[in-house]
């Protein structure tokens, strides 16, 4: 008993601590832009008034949180303007803009369900590090997860992000424990990891291929040819709560925009002969869609971006993945080719590495460049990659001593940034006050920073500010009315007068998606351009810059 107490305090007092730390930064952060469009979708779900646009939202986002604005009695969607247009942006925002219903408990209890993914993340990376690696490396690994600013800072968001990180970590432990002993339970194991990673993320389907072909080469081959398609088939029904149809024809044309290769469309098309339930056949169109076709607007290195940009993601890995994380995957890459060369790598390597290779690797052939929050499902295996180095190199005192410092590094810079995890740069350009120079949109803002401009003016006594402020959030559940001046914006409909905007005299708080102006319509990406050209005078978080013109 003394052994077992021992062995979980280490990782109880872990997951205690990123607990709390969680909570509070859940309770700490405004509205972030895409909460709006979950947070609709989840609770048009519980109310039986789904088919939102866009229809992004995974089936298990929407069934962990959508009951808690039904439970506080929140408003109904079909009650708000965005209702005519079925916009769930609009939905969600015109909610959680009523000071009425207390706006803020209700997306801090909205986002409560979701706390459990990262701390998964953490006790995972932990108890799979000890198995492969032993007790002291294996929470070596769990404290690298707790303090990966990423994945805590969108870990708290109403969002599919960090879930679907889980999800990937699950389904390749259970598929390791199946690969080294083929049995039923491991095999059925599996496949319920497999469902749950389907229903997280629509980009992760592919999992369901992988571990149908694991199935076939370990056995029973029978069973997994049938528990498997069965299990996906079913946990998609039962999430949609069995609303299905076959697919039709306007949406079977889509198949070949959306991704899916020549040699596969006879096939899918057969399958769309099922009852399939319409919100995920659109939900996969969707994101198919986007990843394939022009995507989204996004911004790299102070210019606009759309389109194929192959090195957006390994430049977010490298000026946004904590330094000491980056030294450790490259030893546990470096660890891995000498695995291979004595022929020591086995089923760990690959699924570990290999994991990494493939989210990573899809992300940066995509065409969506809007966050490094989409390579989310590879970073704890890079961090469970770099296991392999601790084991290999710890026994030395040097190698002890440096791991230690790396630790520390790492607690130091993440807790820095904190509670603004989403808006982690490191230090290679200079933390995330320099980050916006490099990329913008989910990285750094996303319109999550309005409590921190509140307490800015609180503490400066500034009566008035003129505002370029990006995001649904309402400025006024932060700030006293009458505080805020916003300024006009460029726009298609609206254009400014000019294209090189000069502030008059006063104080201005700049979001920094509009300070990059990539958001803005062609030819008026330097609208702002005035404020990018000096430095900030301050700043709320990370995201709201403040100026004093004078």
């Amino acid at each position: 008993d003394l052994v077992m107490m021992r062995r979980y305090a280490g990782i109880g007092l872990l997951i205690v601590g990123c607990a709390a730390a969680l909570v509070h930064q859940a309770r700490h952060l405004g509205l972030s832009v895409d909460e709006t469009s979950h947070f609709a979708a989840a609770y048009a779900y519980w109310l039986g008034e789904g088919g939102l646009q866009p229809a992004d939202a995974p089936p298990l986002t929407q069934a962990i949180c959508g009951w808690v604005p039904r439970l506080l009695g929140a408003p109904r969607p079909r009650d708000t303007n965005g209702w005519k247009e079925r916009d769930a942006y609009l939905i969600g925002a015109e909610i959680l803009d009523r000071p009425n219903i207390r706006a803020r408990r209700l997306l801090f209890y909205t986002r409560l369900p979701f706390l459990v993914f990262p701390l998964l993340i953490v006790f995972l990376l932990w108890h799979w590090g000890r198995q492969l690696f032993g007790e002291p490396v294996g929470l070596c690994l769990a404290a690298c997860g707790a303090l990966e600013p990423t994945i805590q800072g969108h870990g708290v968001l109403i969002n599919s992000d960090v879930p679907a990180a889980f999800g990937a970590l699950w389904f390749a432990y259970a598929a390791w424990r199946y690969w080294r002993t083929p049995n039923v339970g491991r095999l059925l194991i599996m496949t319920l990891a497999v469902v749950l990673a389907v229903l997280t993320k629509f980009t992760l389907l592919p999992l369901a291929i992988a571990g149908f072909g694991l199935a076939l080469w370990k056995g029973p081959r029978l069973l997994g040819a049938i528990a498997i398609p069965l299990a996906v088939y079913t946990g998609i029904l039962a999430a949609s709560q069995f609303q299905a149809q076959p697919v039709p024809q306007v949406e079977i044309h889509q198949l070949s925009g959306a991704g899916v290769p020549d040699w596969a469309l006879p096939g899918v098309r057969m399958l769309a002969r099922l009852p399939w339930p319409l919100p995920f056949v659109r939900g996969l169109l969707f994101i198919g869609g986007s990843l394939q076709g022009d995507g989204f607007t996004g911004y790299m290195l102070g210019h606009k971006i759309r389109g194929w940009v192959p090195l957006y993601f390994p430049l977010a890995w490298a000026i946004k993945f904590p330094i000491p994380l980056q030294m450790l995957s490259m030893a546990g890459l470096a660890a891995l080719f000498i695995r291979i060369r004595r022929r020591e790598a086995g089923a760990a390597d690959l699924l570990v590495w290999g994991s990494a290779a493939f989210f990573f690797g899809v992300a940066a052939i995509s065409n969506s460049h809007i966050g490094f929050r989409h390579v989310l499902p590879a970073l704890p295996f890079f961090i469970l990659g770099g296991g392999f180095a601790l084991a290999r190199w710890s026994a030395r005192r040097a190698a002890r001593v440096a791991i230690a410092l790396s630790l520390a590094w790492l607690a130091v810079s993440s807790l820095h940034v904190y509670p603004n995890g989403i808006s982690y740069f490191n230090e290679w350009i200079g933390g995330p006050a320099q980050g916006w120079r490099y990329l913008a949109d989910s990285n750094i803002d996303w319109g999550q920073n309005l409590p921190d401009l509140g307490v800015y003016l609180e503490r400066n006594r500034i009566g008035r500010i003129k505002t370029f402020i990006f995001g649904f959030d309402n400025p006024y559940h932060y700030l006293k009315p009458g505080t805020m001046d916003p300024q006009t914006l460029p726009a298609t409909d609206n254009p400014a007068l000019a294209r090189d905007y000069q502030p008059p005299p006063g104080t201005y708080a700049v979001s920094v998606n509009f300070l990059t102006g990539f958001l803005f319509p062609p030819g008026y990406e330097g609208y702002l351009s005035y404020f990018r050209r000096r430095p900030p005078d301050a700043h709320a978080g990370y995201s709201i810059l403040i100026y004093d013109v004078r």
